[in-house]
């Protein structure tokens, strides 16, 4: 009986051989391997986006200023107390009026939206064909006496109000690109990525540039017959800037002259 049983050997299925349990494996690795590796790049894709928004949401916080409210019950505060009392129906209409509240776009914010990209992109236009070859400083300041006027009660209140003032006119037009065949020739290139750059910097408030309440200003080249009647403020780049003088400063200009 011992004899026979040492010759006998186990009749196990072929895929549980050990002789062909590995060649399987292989096979079922090699089947399972594409599949695999999508769910790996699929995974990373999305962590990759995860991580740029995550980037994106830590910059707009750390450069937006917090507002200073009065908080008197948080909504996490809020949703887990109405959890806790009232059971998870009440804690699914605690989340239905937590995102009610964060749908806050509506169509005029819209509105403005579009409004301010046509304002951006006339100041845009101004300093382009304006201040193109100017440094930065000179772009900024172009851009300062757009904003200027538009806070000016003798202009228009809009940016493409003042900047295309007078364009329809023979004679009048306010910036001399507007009314001399200058916007026959579309704006381009680095030029004109860094004029609409210098112009977003200027609607937000961001240039630090001084020229005071300058609402006009020219080239180093002409003397312009208005020039004598203001009061300049600033010398940058090939630009004069110049202010409207007070009634007492209009006196002195007129004794002056």
């Amino acid at each position: 009986m011992a004899k026979f049983m040492s010759y006998w050997q186990p009749k196990w299925p072929v895929w549980l051989r050990p002789e062909t349990g590995l060649a399987g494996l292989a096979i079922v690795l090699t089947l399972a391997m594409p599949f695999m590796l999508g769910m790996t790049a699929k995974r990373g894709a999305v962590q990759l986006d995860n991580s740029t928004w995550q980037a994106f949401a830590q910059n707009f916080l750390e450069n937006t200023p917090i507002a200073k409210t009065t908080v008197t019950a948080p909504d996490a505060q809020a949703y887990a107390q109405a959890f806790v009392v009232q059971g998870a129906k009440a804690a699914m209409q605690e989340d239905i009026r937590i995102m009610a509240a964060l749908q806050t776009f509506t169509k005029t914010h819209f509105e403005t939206a579009t409004s301010q990209e046509h304002e951006l992109n006339c100041l845009s236009q101004a300093i382009y064909y304006e201040a193109r070859s100017e440094p930065l400083s000179g772009q900024l300041a172009v851009a300062q006496v757009v904003l200027n006027r538009v806070r000016h009660a003798a202009y228009p209140s809009t940016v493409c109000e003042v900047v295309f003032e007078g364009s329809t006119r023979i004679t009048g037009c306010q910036f001399t690109f507007t009314c001399d065949g200058s916007l026959a020739f579309d704006p381009r290139g680095k030029s004109w990525k860094q004029s609409r750059q210098a112009a977003t910097h200027a609607m937000l408030g961001m240039s630090d540039i001084t020229i005071h309440r300058a609402t006009h200003y020219h080239t180093v080249a002409i003397s312009p017959y208005w020039s004598k009647t203001l009061l300049r403020t600033a010398n940058i780049g090939t630009h004069i800037f110049y202010r409207f003088p007070s009634r007492r400063e209009k006196v002195l200009l007129a004794e002056a002259a």
